[in-house]
């Protein structure tokens, strides 16, 4: 029976190596909480303004659309915008666009994918997902290098796929919206065909696509009802992925509007003929039940600020105001999901923080410096710090911690107590933000009892070294004082100085040794876990003012002291 079983398992197991499945880095944004809400944008300086729009009424990491063109590709400028949008709670959609040549878009190359899969893969994201779009309406000629290809666009678009994945597998590849309501004329091709023509092309491109872009229009003149439903209305994204499945789509794509919206009879001409913006309000307050679909990712209304031709009649922004236009609060008081959408954070010490050798009975001030190489902000308003070790036997209290955006450094402090207790204790230590534990370093801390220095101390050239007046003080490497130990007494030149609590085996230390009428000496050292030999330099009988440094002074008061009393300190009794 067993050797049956054998017999099929095998050949499975072996498919498996052979045919491994391709893995998908990007997460699912259906599976995380997620703010649906965004805006489509023109200029790039209002996205502090859009964040108010889109992130209001409970919502948080809303969305926006921006184009990128290929001729304004410079990473400075672009890496500042991303960072903008991480500070402000933004996630971008990134629309890639050739240039404009006479009154039509240049078609992209193959060659080009590359270019731009290297330089976006130099920016910094603001979250894991990657959202590329991959050029705009290709079912117009127009948009396309003055020419229709479907055939074109679809290897053109399985090349950039391949391009970015192989650059990254957080790319998040969407297809080019369509124009769902444009008809074969000669200057556009109706969708549908154009779907077909693609598949005909390349029959895995469902394959290559992680969502779906669509530009569900309320049509016909930018201007329909909210309530209508099919092709050319606020549904048309539900008629795209039927018959997209009625092409043979067998999976569940996430879907993004990055345009949609109404024309208003505001612009720089008044337009009697268009919806007035109160109109346009209403349906805006319809269309929220239409969009809360989980099926829809985002949604980016077309267009935030738009002060001229041809699209100043969609603009949300009043023309040569501050003010916006009645739809654009409706919008911002539709009610709104607070997302959360994964970040690769990665936060690294420059020294561990904890040591692995620390004192029983302990107090501790550790520091180091902390580089967030990740793509979340540290914020102390968001994240904590925590030590956890046995419980009630450390006691761990951090500084504030510091606002560290990515490429950035920031200092770490921790003070920590140590038990009595010796022994090897696991430990963590980690950023707690909401509901999840980061964590930034992780082992065991040894506890070793309080250590002690061995002295070996020749006072001038006495034939024994003894003292009962001797000082020694240890400083650590920040010139702070951690013991002081009066009235050591040196016997034939050796001393043992035991209990040495708040320090860090194998760190360095000063240690100095003070004796009445000899000039100080000290010795930098490590101080090892059990105990250290500290052997001091002769010391030199010639401090005989008493303030620690050899001078003018010294020798004026040698004078007035008398041989009787110089002589032992040099020569001893």
């Amino acid at each position: 029976m067993l050797r049956y079983c054998l017999k099929l398992i095998f050949p499975l197991i072996l498919s498996l190596f052979l045919n491994p499945q391709p893995l998908k880095a990007f997460y699912n944004p259906q599976e995380v909480p997620n703010n649906q809400y965004g805006i489509h944008l023109a200029d790039t300086n209002d996205l502090p303004e859009v964040a108010t729009l889109v992130n209001s009424q409970g919502g948080d990491w809303g969305y926006v659309t921006v184009v990128m063109q290929e001729n304004d590709r410079s990473l400075g400028k672009w890496q500042g915008l991303f960072n903008q949008m991480r500070r402000n709670h933004l996630i971008p959609l990134v629309r890639l666009a050739t240039r404009p040549q006479e009154d039509y878009w240049l078609k992209p190359t193959p060659e080009s994918a590359k270019d731009w899969a290297n330089f976006l893969n130099q920016l910094n994201w603001p979250v894991e997902n990657r959202y590329v779009i991959i050029f705009n309406e290709p079912n117009h000629a127009k948009e396309w290098g003055n020419n229709l290809d479907p055939a074109g666009y679809a290897k053109l678009l399985r090349i950039f796929a391949e391009e970015l994945k192989k650059a990254s597998e957080d790319f998040f590849i969407l297809p080019a919206g369509l124009d769902a309501s444009a008809a074969s004329d000669g200057i556009a091709l109706d969708e549908a065909t154009f779907l077909e023509e693609m598949l005909s092309a390349e029959p895995d491109l469902f394959k290559l696509i992680d969502g779906w872009t669509s530009h569900a229009y309320p049509n016909p003149g930018f201007s329909g009802a909210p309530y209508a439903w099919g092709r050319g209305t606020l549904h048309t994204y539900q008629w795209e992925l039927s018959y997209l499945r009625n092409l043979g789509l067998n999976k569940n794509l996430p879907v993004f509007i990055t345009e949609t919206g109404w024309q208003h009879s505001y612009g720089k001409s008044y337009n009697f003929r268009l919806l007035s913006p109160e109109v346009v309000a209403g349906y805006f307050t319809v269309a929220g039940s239409i969009w809360s679909d989980p099926q829809i990712i985002a949604v980016t209304p077309f267009i935030f600020n738009y002060q001229d031709y041809p699209f100043d009649h969609f603009s949300f922004r009043r023309l040569a105001s501050n003010d916006f236009y009645t739809h654009y609060y409706a919008y911002q008081n539709l009610p709104k999901k607070a997302g959360f959408p994964l970040q690769k954070e990665l936060y690294v010490l420059k020294s561990p923080l904890v040591p692995g050798q620390l004192v029983t009975g302990s107090t501790y001030t550790l520091k180091t410096t902390l580089e967030n190489q990740g793509q979340g902000i540290l914020d102390p308003d968001e994240y904590k710090i925590e030590f956890s070790a046995v419980k009630g036997l450390f006691q761990a209290v951090s500084d504030p911690l510091v606002y560290t955006e990515p490429g950035e450094s920031s200092s770490l402090i921790m003070h920590l107590m140590t038990p009595d207790q010796a022994g090897q204790y696991s430990y963590s230590l980690y950023f707690k933000h909401k509901d999840r534990q980061l964590v930034i370093q992780e082992g065991v801390l040894t506890l070793v009892p309080p250590p002690a220095i061995s002295l070996s101390v020749k006072l001038g050239w006495r034939k024994t070294s003894t003292t009962h007046e001797a000082t020694v003080l240890v400083y650590d490497e920040e010139d702070l004082l951690l013991h002081k130990f009066p009235n050591v007494m040196i016997e034939n030149g050796r001393a043992k100085l035991e209990g040495l609590r708040d320090i860090v085996p194998g760190n360095q230390y000063r240690v100095v040794i003070v004796v009445p009428n000899y000039l100080p000496r000290q010795v930098i050292l490590p101080l090892s876990s059990t105990l250290t030999e500290v052997v001091v330099k002769r010391m030199l009988p010639l401090d005989f003012n008493g303030d620690g440094r050899l001078s003018l002074a010294d020798l004026t008061t040698m004078l007035r002291t008398p041989p009787r009393k110089i002589l032992p300190l040099i020569f001893g009794p």
